[in-house]
């Protein structure tokens, strides 16, 4: 019976969802805030069960003495509740500004390990055919082009018809315009993606309702 009343209800919140293809309606907006009003409650109890509980407030009431520098995040926390009311929401500003801080430098971080180097070694490729056939040099020759012509075009300084250095304002010109279209494909492609991604979410909802619900009707 649970899982019946389980399904229902998804087909239900699936038809509302799908009720904004006539327009926004209330049915579409109860949907919107069900599912938002979900997720923050799963995120709450997965923040609390999975970190808080096991890794703050157990470690300090089985022995505050061995983990008494937990008491910092805990001080933080409490400071940043400050923020609910006028009275104390200074007192929120230090732990903001310790989150603003490691979320910089987390982000920093990561685009120079995470993005910068790992893509600077995969552009080092050889285009040599004997290594790897002229599949594989074609192949690396158009990921080196491709890097370096998006680089140029990026490069919004020392231009205005003088160049860069010694490199000509021409030569400059024409990597530009090349990156402009290895950009334009990146973009199509990452936009195709999405697309598909989303298809074939609509897919699986509608499978969802003409075969899953129908089979729940005839158990």
């Amino acid at each position: 019976m649970s899982e019946l009343i389980g399904t229902w209800i998804a087909a239900l919140l699936t038809l509302m969802v799908f009720s904004y293809l006539l327009g926004d309606n209330p049915l579409y907006r109860l949907a919107e805030h069900l599912f938002i009003g979900t997720a923050i409650g799963y995120a709450v109890l997965l923040a609390y069960y999975s970190v808080l509980r096991p890794k703050l407030f157990l470690p300090l009431l089985q022995s505050p003495a061995a983990n008494w520098t937990l008491a910092v995040p805990l001080l933080l926390s409490l400071l940043l509740l400050g923020r609910l009311n006028l009275k104390w929401h200074r007192a929120g500003i230090i732990p903001l500004a310790f989150l603003l801080g490691v979320g910089a430098a987390l982000a920093i971080g990561g685009a120079l390990f995470g993005s910068l180097l790992p893509q600077t070694v995969a552009t080092i490729q050889s285009i040599n055919p004997a290594e790897g056939g002229w599949g594989v040099a074609l192949s690396n020759l158009v990921l080196i082009v491709g890097t370096l012509s998006a680089l140029f075009y990026f490069y919004f300084t020392g231009d205005g018809g003088k160049g860069l250095g010694r490199i000509p304002a021409g030569f400059m010109k024409v990597w530009r315009g090349l990156g402009k279209w290895f950009i334009m494909v990146t973009f199509g492609a990452i936009f195709a993606s999405t697309v598909m991604a989303r298809l074939s979410l609509l897919i699986g909802r509608l499978q969802f309702l003409i075969y899953e619900l129908p089979k729940s009707l005839l158990k």
